[in-house]
């Protein structure tokens, strides 16, 4: 039996040059001497007609058989296949049969399981045959089988043959596709109209690394589930992943750094030589309910455990917008810039919102008045942006699909051994630098959004007498938002566009909030001149055409815009940019009325300044704190 087996199994492993060149003229010449050559099939001819049982028979019909003659000659080829050889039977019936296969070492894994069943079933059927016999097991005849067995013989051939040429495949593979121009760069097509615009799902290719990487060692982690792991071979085979992995981590880490070092959006994440720890903006990020989402569409459902619960999200926002601490000693406007800086007075709810814990970090690029605003921001252009879009994504999915591969269906993760661990940990690694990558282009564009918006307080529309006119401002981001957009989903797919695009709908009013703040305190490029009521209209439509931009930019499938979010976010910010077009009798009214709304320090802001309808005067609102109880 061990014989017969050997010599099945040695057919269909033996991929030497004799042996294909046996298999291809047993494929053409068929087990029976009758051949078909009117069909043109490589395939004898009672495997042809209806469910292959030679019922009709094209060339059988031609020559005018008889049924009983058919079926006669369907009974003897049967016969012969029978005492066929396991050999011949392989490369005659058995490849032909299967959509002309041939012979190949990498058959070893798909029997290997099988019989190493099988032989454990031996096993314990000569244990009891002994046990009931009365046999020791020490004796001559308890063992007879002298010759390789079956399950030894396939180990061979894995071991000597087949993972060498896995890993000379899934190393070279690799490398070979790391050492190419493009391995990084986005995949995209170069049809004039190839771009899809539209709001439905992007699929999007990964990079040709993350490609190789999954094709190249996709044969090796078929091996992995196939092997004891008491083996010496399956050791070897999680030290060839492995080193694969990290050879494409460490090309991955490199291209990380030439996306992403030195930009703006990577400061506010990581710090240190190379960004070697990050800051508490990055840790604030990841518990955003936009982060749970981004691991739970790729797949990462375990860090999920723990994170940001679906309420969190629901808390009350009033009060969560930092306002603008005092200008400083009663001095003239200009010298008091420096003290524009937020950090000081951040007023944070005490629910602690997840939007506050971002907030208290990038206080400073909420100080729009200061003289060397924007001179650090060094910001990504499209095709870097795209870039850093393609990066993410391929690294999120790739390292999804190897953990999907390393994951046993039946064991899960719980019984895995150290090895496995290991490997484990380095297919994370790859996740890690993904999710990195997400939280720049994130990061990223936010600062191009208040960089934009930084500059609507200096605008000449704000003092206009003739007209209502947007800040040219306003039309550029709302052209970015809308090419950005386009381009990460692109580049990086829905998700990452998703990502990306998150909480802006808080944010942009919040930005909107403080221009307002700026202008209050008397911070313009026209201080000269007064604020005119088509200057206030011009700050309520810049509002409106944000949202609709905005609205329109993240209108794709699995967007995370979030409708309540926005709804509460732009209506508080119109009602903000309101108060400045009140006289001080309309001021007083809302504020009486809508105590709860803001803080008690912007409040006495819109009482000190001077608006279109009214003159400034603190002291009316000292009197009214007082008449409603402090």
């Amino acid at each position: 039996m061990q014989r017969e087996i050997k010599g099945f199994l040695k057919a269909c492993v033996d991929d030497s040059e004799s042996a294909k060149g046996r298999s291809i003229l047993a494929h053409l010449n068929g087990p029976s001497q009758e051949r078909s050559n009117s069909t043109g099939r490589d395939v004898s001819s009672h495997e042809r007609g209806i469910f292959s049982l030679g019922v009709i028979n094209d060339a059988s019909l031609k020559r005018g058989d008889s049924a009983q003659e058919a079926a006669a000659n369907l009974a003897a080829s049967r016969a012969n296949i029978l005492e066929l050889p396991a050999d011949q039977f392989v490369l005659s019936v058995l490849f032909p049969r299967s959509g002309g296969a041939r012979p190949e070492v990498r058959h070893a894994l798909t029997f290997r399981r099988a019989i190493a069943r099988w032989t454990s079933d031996n096993t314990d059927l000569k244990r009891e045959l002994a046990h009931s016999t009365g046999e020791a097991k020490s004796s001559p005849n308890h063992n007879t089988t002298s010759d390789e067995t079956a399950i030894k013989f396939l180990d061979n051939v894995i071991e000597r043959k087949l993972l060498p040429r896995l890993q000379d495949e899934a190393v070279n593979g690799t490398v070979h596709a790391l050492e190419r121009a493009d391995a990084f760069e986005p995949i995209l097509d170069g049809a004039l109209y190839a771009r899809a615009t539209g709001a439905g799902h992007t699929d999007v290719e990964m990079c040709v690394a993350c490609q190789a990487l999954y094709a190249s060692t996709g044969p090796l982690f078929s091996a992995l589930h196939r092997l004891p792991k008491n083996r010496e071979m399956y050791p070897q085979l999680v030290a060839l992943l492995n080193h694969a992995i990290l050879t494409f981590i460490s090309r991955a880490k490199h291209r990380v750094g030439n996306v992403c070092f030195g930009k703006k959006a990577f400061h506010l994440l990581e710090v240190g030589h190379g960004g070697k720890e990050r800051t508490a903006f990055s840790s604030a990020m990841e518990s955003r309910k936009a982060y749970s989402n981004l691991l739970r569409l790729y797949g990462d459902t375990e860090h999920m455990e723990g994170g940001v619960a679906a309420g969190v999200e629901a808390v009350s926002r009033r009060g969560n917008y930092p306002p603008l601490p005092p200008s400083g000693d009663g001095k003239s406007k200009n010298s008091g810039r420096q003290n524009l800086a937020v950090g000081e007075g951040l007023m944070i709810d005490e629910e602690d919102a997840p939007l506050d814990k971002e907030l208290e970090h990038i206080s400073g690029l909420l100080n729009f008045a200061n003289d060397h605003y924007g001179d650090d921001f060094d910001m990504c252009t499209d095709d870097e942006l795209m870039k850093t879009a393609c990066l993410a994504h391929s690294l999120l999915k790739v390292s999804g699909l190897l953990e999907q591969r390393l994951k046993s269906r039946r064991v899960g993760w719980e019984k895995t051994d150290k090895p496995t661990l290991e490997l484990r940990e380095n297919i994370k690694s790859i996740r890690f630098h993904g999710l990195r990558v997400a939280k720049f282009c994130r990061a990223e564009v936010l600062i191009q959004t208040v960089s934009r918006m930084s500059k609507i307080w200096m605008s000449s529309t704000l003092v206009a007498t003739d007209a209502v006119r947007l800040p040219s401002c306003i039309n550029d981001l709302g052209e970015y938002l809308t090419t950005a957009s386009d381009n990460i989903r692109e580049a990086g797919g829905n998700t990452i566009a998703a990502y990306s695009f998150s909480s802006l709908e808080e944010y942009i009013p919040l930005f909107l909030m403080q221009t307002v703040r700026i202008i209050a305190d008397g911070y313009a490029l026209h201080a000269s001149l007064p604020l005119t009521l088509n200057g206030v209209e011009a700050l309520d439509r810049s509002g409106s055409v944000l949202y609709r931009d905005l609205k329109s930019a993240t209108s794709f499938e699995n967007s995370f815009w979030d409708d309540e979010a926005a709804a509460d976010a732009f209506e508080r910010s119109a009602s903000f940019v309101a108060m400045m077009e009140f006289d001080m009798e309309e001021l007083e009214s809302y504020c009486r009325n809508n105590r709860a709304d803001f803080s008690d320090r912007d409040y006495k802001l819109m009482f000190s300044m001077d608006g279109p309808r009214r003159n400034g005067d603190s002291r009316r609102y000292r009197s009214l704190k007082e008449k409603m109880g402090g």
